[in-house]
């Protein structure tokens, strides 16, 4: 694949590795940077070839780098990104603005994009433009919102704010590549008004109402279910009625592209479009002017994702190039595809979707015509499937890896089934929505028709669930696993041959291996970030790993798949010697099952089970459905790990209670060399008197800092030098309290609190002691 003959994909990698390393900067930086490149392309335009090359490649970079500055100062000096941290807390204000996206009442959830122009705070106005994304709670009526619609609505408004967690999902950077200035939640529908349409443009609007048109369509058709909301998706690009148990079904089974509307779907609808324009028209410039503009319009209608804008700017450059009987390179053809998207967005190549999409397209156009040539021929041109198949998902490997920690090796063989029937699905529930509005009868027979398709993509989703092996969870690949993956590509595609096949078989076992953890000879304890709840990572001297208690699941957000499970990954964690459940309160236990599906786990320690609790129930099914080892322990239980002596300080039994208690919560302590550290789960007054606790080094606050823990008797009798809570960011109980904040003050240990710092890690060698915390990302040596 020489870069001479496809020059557009080195300068896309160009461009995007400066807009990857760009960052905030003074407003005269962006100007320099333009300023330099092109000087540097105008240098390049006499110098020898290798010169221009590099002259080229440097000035990219400048582009892309100056590209992502401006991005980042237009996105901060929006007024509503600085009001959102003035009103944070402040209580609900009236947001007007105009939706950017269709909210439908049938979705699982409400939720609002709004393009804001104003605020009203105590009943004076102020300009704020901005983007907003607010959840609609309660469950009152909601009202239809399409793209395009004037709306006011009362709600509290917060920035975005960066994860704290070492690899957890980033929602600050989502954010900012979403173009979302601040995030809002309002308790009711009731307090959500439609004020009638907005000026957005007549294409704009045009798509909105025919998409609003077409959903009707489809919910008059199509017979209700899961497949209805199939049908939406393939059809409109709309994802809202697909409930997460069923995108999960497709992510194992590596066909979750087939729920977004992709370059395959586009090339489906402008080969159609090409053919129809070529008959009725025939003059391939006006044939190729009337598709370009509906593709235009179809990429409106659906949405305008990444990779429907990158598959739509491709077939409008070939159209073009054969109307002026032009050869066009494919690679080049997405190269300047993705030029286009990076110039305009540099942010979207942090975005996986961009990642995924350039890559797997890359992969059919470099390796299709290789493979092909060395695959026997099979019944029903199956080994055309197979090569694209197959070259759709190498590239796709290290970012499968990375971003999922799963390469879901079913995909080769499930995608062939998979974009078929998702084809299918399309042209079956377009076919109704055309239809139906001829006759009701021939649109619900061809509804019926996209149900069935639905149906059996569906069961393509499910095969993989009864075989839980093909869903082995990997923590991330070192960088030199994937360099090595990534130079057996491309030598691959530049020399195929059995060394290239052998280098990038080398470099694909070292992605599925992930990184090692790391053995230091130091214990290392972390409270983690998970909001309002707790979850602590112990990892022994010799590298080998504990949980004590695995974050809240409370509807849609699972700590334990949010951010536990992804800090074990990026520490290079496949396997847990043993989870530590202090109190089945869903805080502290709620990501336990994310945590036995996604890893290996030894065993698991429990406390006290109570008879009656529905929490403790759902747990108790997902342990037994585990089939992991699970040890009940006491108060005076000790075990080693690993050189670490752990002892369960409380609780000393006693019959089950009927619920749940915070004063039954496991309290340990960890014993390495002179270091203690006590883990003092939820327990509160009465828990406290009972406990027999010796002075420790450091202390995890109980119950997140309520004013009914961490007595004075506990806090004299523990003396910790470094205190940690474990509380939400601004928690709706005050956690920690502020009499406890000043006792813990007074007592003169260092206070510190993962809403405030992030997580806190201390490292020991059993003699002397460092504290680091991830926000600042700062290291303190205590003693």
């Amino acid at each position: 694949m020489p870069t001479s003959t496809r020059p557009l994909l080195l300068v896309a990698l160009c461009i995007a590795l400066g807009a990857a390393a760009a960052a905030p900067a003074p407003p005269r930086w962006p100007s320099a940077l333009a300023a330099l490149a092109g000087i540097l392309l105008a240098l390049a335009w006499s110098a020898p070839p290798r010169a221009a090359g590099a002259a080229v490649c440097a000035a990219s970079l400048g582009i892309g780098a100056a590209a992502g500055m401006v991005e980042h100062l237009a996105y901060d000096r929006m007024p509503l990104t600085t009001l959102a941290y003035e009103l944070e807390g402040a209580g609900p204000v009236e947001v007007r603005g105009v939706a950017r996206r269709d909210a439908v009442p049938g979705d699982a959830r409400l939720v609002l994009l709004l393009d804001v122009d104003m605020v009203t705070v105590a009943g004076r106005p102020r300009q704020a433009r901005g983007r907003a994304r607010i959840e609609v709670g309660g469950g009152a009526a909601r009202p239809e919102i399409t793209d395009g619609d004037a709306v006011s609505v009362w709600t509290d408004l917060r920035p975005p704010r960066a994860a704290g967690s070492p690899g957890a999902i980033d929602p600050a950077a989502q954010a900012f590549r979403a173009g979302v200035h601040a995030f809002g939640y309002s308790k009711s529908a009731r307090l959500v008004s439609r004020r009638g349409r907005a000026r957005v443009g007549w294409l704009r609007d045009a798509a909105a109402r025919a998409r609003q048109w077409a959903r009707a369509r489809i919910l008059a058709v199509v017979p209700p279910g899961t497949e209805q909301a199939l049908v939406r998706a393939m059809v409109l690009g709309d994802r809202a009625g697909l409930d997460e148990e069923t995108a999960e079904a497709f992510r194992i089974a590596g066909t979750y592209h087939v729920l977004a509307l992709s370059g395959a779907q586009v090339a489906l609808i402008a080969a159609l479009l090409t053919a129809l324009a070529r008959r009725a028209i025939g003059h391939p410039a006006v044939s190729g002017l009337m598709v370009a503009g509906a593709l235009a319009f179809y990429a409106q209608l659906v949405g305008g994702d990444v990779p429907i804008v990158r598959a739509t700017v491709m077939a409008v450059v070939l159209l073009a190039g054969r109307a002026l009987a032009l050869d066009a390179d494919g690679a080049n053809l997405l190269g300047l595809a993705a030029v286009v998207l990076e110039v305009h967005r540099p942010s979207a190549v942090g975005d996986v979707g961009f990642q995924l999409s350039f890559a797997a397209t890359l992969g059919l156009i470099v390796f299709t015509r290789p493979l092909l040539a060395r695959a026997p021929v099979l019944p029903l041109g199956l080994h055309l499937a197979l090569a694209g198949s197959l070259a759709a998902q190498a590239p796709l490997v290290p970012l499968l890896a990375m971003h999922f920690h799963r390469v879901a090796p079913a995909a080769l063989l499930l995608n062939l089934l998979a974009v078929p029937l998702s084809a299918g699905v399309l042209l079956a529930g377009a076919a109704a929505v055309a239809a139906s509005a001829l006759s009701h009868g021939a649109g619900a027979i061809a509804g019926t028709v996209a149900w069935v398709l639905a149906h059996a993509l569906l069961a393509s989703g499910e095969v993989v669930r009864r075989f839980p092996v093909l869903d082995d969870r990997m923590p991330d690949p070192s960088a030199s696993a994937v360099a090595l993956y990534a130079c057996g590509l491309i030598v691959l595609a530049a020399r195929p041959g059995r060394p290239a096949v052998l280098l990038t078989l080398a470099g694909l076992v070292a992605v599925m291996a992930g990184r090692g953890p790391v053995a230091d000879g130091r214990l290392h304890v972390t409270i983690l970030d998970v909001g309002q709840g707790d979850s602590i990572v112990v990892r022994s001297p010799r590298g080998r790993a504990w949980v004590v208690d695995a974050g809240p699941a409370f509807g849609n957000l699972d700590m334990g798949e949010a951010v536990v499970a992804p800090y074990l990954w990026s520490m290079g964690l496949r396997r847990l010697e043993g989870v530590v459940i202090t109190h089945p309160h869903p805080d502290h236990g709620g990501g336990v099952p994310f945590l036995l599906r996604a890893l290996d786990v030894g065993e698991t320690w429990e406390g006290v089970a109570p008879r009656g609790d529905t929490a403790y129930a759902a747990l108790d099914r997902a342990l037994r459905e585990s089939g992991v080892g699970r040890r009940a322990v006491r108060r005076g239980f000790r075990a080693d790990w690993d050189g670490v002596e752990v002892e369960v300080l409380a609780p000393s039994g006693g019959p089950p209670p009927w619920k749940t208690r915070n004063d039954d919560s496991l309290v340990l302590v960890l014993r390495y060399g002179d270091v203690s550290l006590l883990l003092a789960g939820d327990v509160e007054r009465a828990a406290e008197a009972r406990l027999i606790a010796a002075e420790a080094f450091a202390l995890k606050v109980p119950h997140h800092g309520s004013r009914s823990s961490s007595t004075p008797g506990l806090v004299a009798a523990v003396r910790p030098a470094v205190a940690i809570v474990s509380a939400g960011y601004r928690n709706r109980f005050g956690h920690p309290h502020p009499e406890v904040v000043a006792r813990y003050q007074q007592s003169g240990a260092t206070l510190l609190r993962t809403d405030r710092d992030g997580s806190v890690t201390l490292s020991t060698d059993g003699r002397r002691v460092w504290v680091a915390t991830y926000r600042d990302d700062r290291e303190v040596r205590h003693r």
